[in-house]
């Protein structure tokens, strides 16, 4: 083979590794981009898992408290149905003492007529039961009357809160009837057990209160009964 034939030869075999080339580049470019629309999609793929995660989170705590609260109502109605069932049978009970009463009434015994005491004495038929009022009406939780009813409310409050000091941070942030820990506890100490009873009827979770407001009142009677027993010590 001669020179020139070598040359066209070799030259050819370039032009040929040069399509190659190229053509490889371009299937490169492709698989690249390919490669890249591939890791767009993905990224897109987790970001809607962690969507679809947040929903199903947001989905459950709002299916929880709708059935916290389904199962509030149903007591409510519950008790709204017992309480009625009660009121007719105490209204059937005020008509018998209505009767029993007024076949009394005209009987006169020695020295004059007979009095019904004030607590048996039939009710008006129309007078509606309120127990919530009552106990409102019992007594009124609040600073004024525990200083009224404790003269050295204050000085009991500091005390309590230098002896009670981790307890106070705890619980700094909550407010139970305008009340804070401390001066709930004092509360307890003025007004004795019926203030407590009262307060927990009033804070229960089940009955429109909450779990925090029902510790902040536990961990107040506490307080309030340590006290109690340490000035009794100091007394004996």
């Amino acid at each position: 083979m001669n020179p020139m034939e070598m040359i066209a030869q070799i030259e050819a075999q370039l032009k040929e590794i040069a399509a190659r080339e190229e053509a490889n580049q371009k299937e490169q470019a492709i698989v690249s981009q390919n490669i890249k629309d591939l890791e767009a999609r993905i990224q897109h793929q987790y970001s809607r898992q962690t969507q679809l995660d947040q929903e199903a989170i947001d989905l459950c705590t709002h299916s929880e408290r709708l059935r916290f609260k389904l199962s509030k109502l149903n007591k409510i109605v519950n008790l709204a149905q017992n309480f009625h069932e009660l009121a007719a049978e105490c209204q059937d009970n005020q008509e018998l003492l209505s009767t029993l009463y007024s076949s009394l009434s005209n009987k006169v015994i020695a020295g004059g007529q007979k009095q019904v005491p004030q607590e048996l004495r039939p009710k008006p038929k129309n007078a509606v039961i309120n127990l919530e009022e009552d106990l409102n009406q019992s007594f009124k939780l609040s600073l004024e009357n525990i200083k009224a009813q404790l003269p050295n409310a204050e000085k009991i409050y500091q005390k309590l809160v230098a002896s009670y000091l981790e307890e106070y941070h705890i619980y700094q942030n909550q407010i139970v009837d305008d009340l804070d820990l401390i001066w709930c506890a004092v509360a307890f100490i003025a007004f004795g057990r019926d203030s407590y009873r009262q307060m927990c009827r009033k804070h229960h979770p089940d009955l429109a209160g909450s779990e925090l407001a029902m510790q902040l009142i536990n961990a107040a009677w506490e307080i309030s009964q340590e006290y109690l027993k340490s000035t009794q010590s100091v007394g004996h």
